[in-house]
């Protein structure tokens, strides 16, 4: 999980580098259950972007991934603030330290010459290289600590720095001077002919004890970027989609202020994909999108529609926590049933799918793993009525199969399936069994063809069959279950045969091409290299191996949709 728009002041990314080494005397103990090695990853490779549009002169602009192991103790941070609000020596209480001040150090070299670091960069008063502006080479005092993105100036070259007395030091070989607009002298960067190589680390100075000495705790150099002759930066990529988020930890709060002021609040804690904070990247560095990225959240409560719901600083994207207030469209107080869903836009006019639910009465009786699924099959309309309300981590019956592939195929078609005429089956009258038959999802258990086991539990070979089924009768003209075998050819030339299961010959022939092609599409997956297709031994038959739940097939109606439309 890692990632923004400019120098910001936050001190929780401080709390965040705190360990990198063997701990000392009267370091914090939270993170030691966070880092147990004690040692903290070296940030990515910085990504460097040349902006040669100013007047006075070159800027390069320079964006850092927060490593992901940081982003576990801002996380623990916020939600012990969250838990003890208004404490007294927060510092020392959150994290057993008196006092902390974090600060990232970035080093250059021209032409793939000596570095410019020396054993003074690892004095806690180091500041930075004689002679050379603030947000330059040296070390920037400040970082935004709460997103996983950060940026900021790395250099400035205009005329500023030398009207104050900077003569830009190690970087004047690479440097050719010109006047600009108001007469001064100025610089623009020879990338053409010459090389800068930037590396940078993370520095915690900190205090453990009272009157204590100050401590400092390094992380590794980053791995370097090289940009102009001989460069090894690669390009941005434009995303193409942006994933979900997941929400946890939900708290309806009523807080008091120290003044006696009483409030109430909605609190959860969002988590951003990785992928979200390259896209975020790429509309920063790549296309000058300022706060290209938004979070979106709605609130339900009591049961009602969903309505927007604003939360503060929607813009910036990070992992942390989130919370709004009630408002006259959305009263909600500490009894009230208080659902939350998010989604992430972005200004290529995407949109991420809605998060998992949460809430102080939770929508969905399901494993977290399912959650943000099971929000995405809500959004999309693909619970049927049978399973509202229901424990989803129970197995899932053929009947209540066939209606969760009667909603794929409505979602993929934008059309409303209905029952055939005259019923073939004497053990249901369901009218989603009925549906399904008439599309031609599923048919009878028996050789006659009358029965239909509403209440027998799926397998998983099953549910991949279903669905298999619909896709055939959404893409193939004149598909039916009848004329199946005319389409063989047709089907096995639209998909690549993916790598065998280790349990390949557990399934069954007439399962065998649809479990490959759901497989070939990313929509059901192996466990270890197995997929579990059937029962086949009396022992796993007891157990009931390889049964499906009602997460597990809402969750493949999902990706159904989304891969396959």
């Amino acid at each position: 999980m890692k990632r923004i728009t400019c120098i910001l002041i936050s001190l929780l990314l401080v709390l965040s580098l705190i360990p990198c080494m063997a701990f000392a005397a009267g370091t914090p103990r939270l993170l030691s259950e966070f880092i147990p090695s004690g040692k903290l990853e070296a940030p990515q490779k910085p990504y460097l972007k040349l902006d040669t549009s100013w007047p006075q002169g070159d800027v390069i602009s320079m964006w850092v991934m927060t490593p992901s192991d940081i982003s576990k103790i801002v996380a623990a941070g916020q939600l012990w603030d969250a838990e003890n609000p208004y404490g007294e020596n927060m510092t020392r209480n959150r994290f057993d330290v008196e006092w902390y001040e974090f600060r990232i150090q970035t080093d250059g070299r021209v032409d793939g010459g000596s570095w410019q670091y020396t054993s003074d960069w690892d004095d806690p008063e180091f500041w930075r290289l004689e002679g050379i502006g603030d947000y330059v080479f040296g070390t920037v005092r400040d970082f935004y600590g709460d997103s996983q993105l950060v940026s900021f100036d790395l250099s400035d070259v205009g005329a500023w720095h030398t009207d104050n007395g900077n003569n830009n030091g190690f970087l004047n070989p690479i440097l050719t001077p010109f006047t600009d607009g108001d007469g001064d002298t100025a610089f623009r960067y020879d990338l053409a002919n010459h090389s800068l190589g930037v590396r940078c680390r993370i520095m915690l100075k900190y205090v453990a004890e009272p009157d204590g000495p100050i401590q400092t705790i390094i992380t590794p150099w980053s791995p370097e970027t090289v940009i102009g002759k001989g460069g090894n930066q690669k390009a941005l990529t434009e995303p193409t989609g942006i994933e979900a988020p997941t929400l946890s930890d939900f708290q309806l709060k009523v807080t008091k202020d120290p003044s006696g002021l009483e409030g109430a609040s909605a609190e959860f804690f969002i988590d951003i994909p990785d992928s979200v904070y390259d896209g975020l990247m790429y509309c920063e560095a790549e296309a000058g999108m300022f706060e290209p990225y938004n979070i979106e959240t709605q609130i339900r409560v009591n049961g009602g529609s969903w309505v927007d719901f604003y939360i503060g600083n929607s813009d910036w994207i990070f992992d942390g926590l989130r919370s709004g207030s009630p408002d006259t469209d959305y009263p909600f107080t500490k009894d009230s049933q208080v659902e939350i869903r998010a989604r992430i836009v972005n200004n290529l006019g995407q949109q991420s799918p809605w998060s998992n639910i949460v809430g102080n009465k939770p929508s969905f009786q399901a494993s977290a793993w399912a959650q943000s699924e099971l929000a995405e099959a809500d959004a999309l309309g693909l619970i049927p009525a049978s399973l509202k309300d229901q424990d989803l981590t129970k197995k899932i019956t053929r009947a209540e199969f066939a209606a969760v592939s009667v909603k794929v195929f409505e979602a993929l078609t934008s059309t409303t399936a209905q029952p055939v005429a005259n019923n073939p089956f004497t053990d249901t009258s369901d009218p989603e069994v009925l549906k399904a038959f008439n599309v031609g999802i599923t048919d009878g258990k028996n050789s006659k063809g009358d029965l239909f086991g509403p209440n027998d539990l799926l397998t998983r070979e099953q549910a991949a069959t279903m669905l298999t089924r619909v896709w055939k009768k959404v893409n193939f003209s004149g598909w039916t279950l009848k004329t199946d075998g005319n389409f063989d050819a047709q089907f096995k030339a639209a998909y690549s045969m993916p790598a065998k299961f280790d349990d390949d010959a557990k399934i069954s022939p007439w399962a065998y091409d649809s479990v490959y092609f759901m497989a070939a599409n990313h929509i059901v997956e192996g466990s270890n290299g197995t997929f579990k297709p059937r029962a086949v031994t009396d022992a796993e038959k007891a157990i009931g191996y390889a049964q499906a739940t009602r997460e597990q097939a809402l969750a493949i109606a999902v990706r159904m949709v989304k891969n396959l439309q």
